[in-house]
């Protein structure tokens, strides 16, 4: 009979009737809780053993203690080992941090997708069949494919036509430029002078290099080694007849004959001509010979134009006293006509 109470005993009071859903979540944590416990026991066993090992084993009675062979008052410096770390009331070194999670019954269900065959859309139209819809998808078919292959026909021929072209421009302006070369080193090889000279610029219309062109291949031609400041080719018997006849009334050519002796002039490098800055005398030349009047000299001196500003600079500052002549020259040509208008 006692035996029987003691079973009785280890088996614990007779299970209470509870919700079984709650039971057997607190079932499981009370088991995991168990695991744990034990687990803890064992870890400091574990530590509780390799302590006593390494120190001669419990108590006081092993190797190292007051009757043991070692040094009463210690171990010497090398031979001593680090003390492992006290444990807490637990058992553990460190806290430890776990991450609370629910049973494996009450954790949420993962969302199952349904894996659902794959429905083709129909190819018939309403009120066709079949056959009539495999042709109807055919035929767009084949219309796409001529439309694609004719859209790349037309691209290449664009490009065909497109080189063509730059080819026909290229070779039309090798051949502007051989013809230029050509009229130029007619124009200045002193064969045709005066009347004769005008007339073959008159022939050659539109085909005739630019007046810039013409006096800036003149001057380096006739003028690079010994620069004339008197300017004879200027003269009408000369290139005079010829150039007046293409820049008269005309200002733009008025000052592309300024710009030409500007580019000459840096080719040459600005020289002294008996004491006197070429530029400067050419310049007097230009408005002696009606090449340039006092209009296109104003207009060449304000321009500041990227593609004239090489030897501008210079030209401005070589040409002041030219340039002070003139502005005094229009303020008496103001006077003298303000005195004509009161008399």
């Amino acid at each position: 009979g006692r035996d029987r109470d003691m079973d009785m005993d280890d088996r614990g009071p007779p299970p209470q009737p509870v919700n079984s859903r709650f039971a057997a979540a607190a079932a499981e944590f009370e088991v995991e809780r168990e695991q744990e416990n034990r687990e803890r026991e064992a870890r400091r066993a574990e530590r509780q053993q390799a302590y006593d090992d390494r120190n001669g084993g419990p108590g006081e009675g092993g190797p190292g203690g007051r009757y043991g062979e070692r040094p009463r008052f210690g171990r010497r410096d090398q031979d001593r080992r680090p003390e492992p770390p006290m444990a807490d009331s637990f058992g553990n070194n460190k806290t430890v941090f776990i991450k609370p999670e629910l049973p494996k019954h009450l954790q949420p269900k993962k969302e199952v997708v349904a894996n659902l065959p794959v429905v083709e859309a129909p190819l018939a139209l309403p009120g066709e069949d079949e056959e009539a819809a495999k042709a109807r998808i055919e035929k767009k078919r084949r219309e796409e494919e001529e439309a694609k292959l004719a859209e790349q026909k037309a691209a290449e021929e664009a490009a065909k036509a497109k080189a063509a072209e730059e080819a026909a421009a290229a070779e039309a302006a090798k051949k502007a430029a051989s013809v230029e070369k050509d009229l130029l080193t007619t124009f200045v090889s002193g064969g045709k002078k005066g009347d004769d000279l005008k007339a073959w610029c008159e022939e050659q219309g539109s085909v005739l290099p630019s007046v810039e062109k013409l006096v800036y291949h003149l001057l380096i031609e006739t003028q690079s080694e010994e620069p004339n400041p008197e300017c004879p080719w200027a003269e009408s018997a000369n290139y005079g007849t010829a150039l007046v006849s293409l820049v008269e009334d005309n200002l733009s050519a008025m000052m592309e004959v300024l710009f030409a002796i500007q580019r000459f002039c840096v080719v040459v490098k600005f020289p002294r001509v008996n004491g006197e800055y070429i530029i400067q005398a050419i310049f007097r030349a230009m408005y002696k010979f009606d090449l340039a009047d006092e209009e296109a000299f104003s207009e060449w001196r304000e321009d500041e134009s990227p593609a004239r500003e090489d030897g501008k600079g210079t030209s401005v500052i070589q040409t002041m006293d030219w340039f002070n002549w003139l502005d005094e020259d229009d303020e008496e040509s103001e006077e003298e006509y303000y005195e004509e208008e009161e008399e």
